[in-house]
């Protein structure tokens, strides 16, 4: 059976490694199997922008690192619009239940308006 964890919208924080959230494994879980996240952009974002950056995963209490994926582009198609595929990256991260994983993002480059992100974990 699976179970998934999506987080709160955060701020990104341009191209600092910014916390989005931090997740507790829930019970009867082995294994995180797939990571997911999105940035969305605010109305400032210009039709020629394509923002990408880096999601990782820390823990002080589970054996998650280095756990780092790419986060897919997204496109502005119009001033404030933007074009979102998110990819699940399969993982098999042993994880025990009540342990706590660290979801960062760092962005590859300045943003013109606040941008948020938000991951989603998928565990079985």
């Amino acid at each position: 059976m699976w179970k998934q964890q999506i987080s709160a919208k955060t701020a990104t924080g341009d191209t600092t490694k910014t916390l989005i959230d931090t997740f507790t494994v829930p019970d009867g879980v082995t294994a995180i199997v797939g990571v997911a996240s999105v940035v969305v952009g605010s109305a400032t974002l210009t039709s020629g922008e394509a923002i990408t950056g880096i999601l990782e995963l820390e823990s002080d209490d589970a054996p998650v690192t280095p756990a780092a994926f790419l986060l897919d582009v997204m496109h502005a198609l119009t001033s404030g619009t933007a074009s979102l595929k998110p990819t699940q990256w399969p993982t098999s991260i042993k994880v025990k239940p009540g342990n706590r994983i660290k979801a960062l993002v760092t962005m590859d480059m300045a943003q013109t308006g606040a941008f948020t992100a938000r991951v989603q974990l998928t565990y079985e």
